[in-house]
């Protein structure tokens, strides 16, 4: 039996998830949260096999809480199901811990395949997704041609850790320095990449190929 737990901020989506895959003989529903903070706190006790990990969510979202929840319980298997369609987030998801990356128009059949898969330990990505994947790293190429951003060793330093979705307080410990000089960094970072906030810095970094 596969144990599954469902993470997304709408309760219509959650509702028709559970009774969709509910269907399935060999899979049971064992929990849901509405962001990655709640999942984070909940998955120890459910104890799922797979989440289905939404992306864009209020309070933590699904990047973050990939990262953390891969770090702490890596047994469990994370499948990005989401309505984002830019290559980068389904390269940080990877990159963060998750096994697989489908968008939210997938029909049952393939989202069934993609949750015995990513529980069998194999990867999964939507055709969608890998031609987005695809199309991000020749983004990459392109961009190390052409103009690159000057970046300190510190604001690479900085940029590896903001990736990890990790806040100023535990960057800065990390570092050993101020959570203001972090976010002084991060200013920096916004400044020179043409970022708002700190999921077009990742985003930017990531398809300008700045990232290790």
């Amino acid at each position: 039996m596969i144990r599954i737990m469902i993470v997304d901020d709408h309760q219509i989506l959650r509702d028709g998830l559970k009774q969709m895959l509910s269907e399935e003989p060999d899979f049971t529903i064992v929990g849901e949260a509405t962001n990655g903070k709640e999942a984070i706190e909940r998955a120890p006790s459910i104890l799922p096999d797979v989440i289905l990990m939404d992306v864009s969510m209020p309070d933590m979202d699904g990047v973050e809480a990939t990262a953390r929840i891969h770090a702490l319980q890596p047994h469990i298997k994370i499948l990005a199901l989401t309505m984002l369609d830019q290559g980068s987030f389904v390269q940080l998801m990877l990159r963060n811990g998750a096994h697989g990356y489908l968008l939210k128009d997938t029909g049952k059949e393939e989202l069934v395949h993609a949750i015995r898969e990513v529980n069998a330990n194999k990867r999964y990505l939507g055709s969608q997704a890998t031609e987005l994947l695809v199309g991000n790293m020749i983004r990459q190429q392109a961009a190390t041609k052409s103009f690159l951003p000057t970046l300190t060793r510190r604001e690479k330093e900085v940029l590896q850790l903001i990736t990890r979705g990790l806040s100023d307080m535990e960057i800065a410990q990390q570092l050993t320095v101020s959570p203001a000089t972090i976010e002084s960094h991060r200013k920096n970072l916004r400044s020179k990449l043409g970022a708002r906030n700190s999921a077009e810095i990742v985003r930017i970094a990531m398809e300008r190929g700045l990232m290790d």
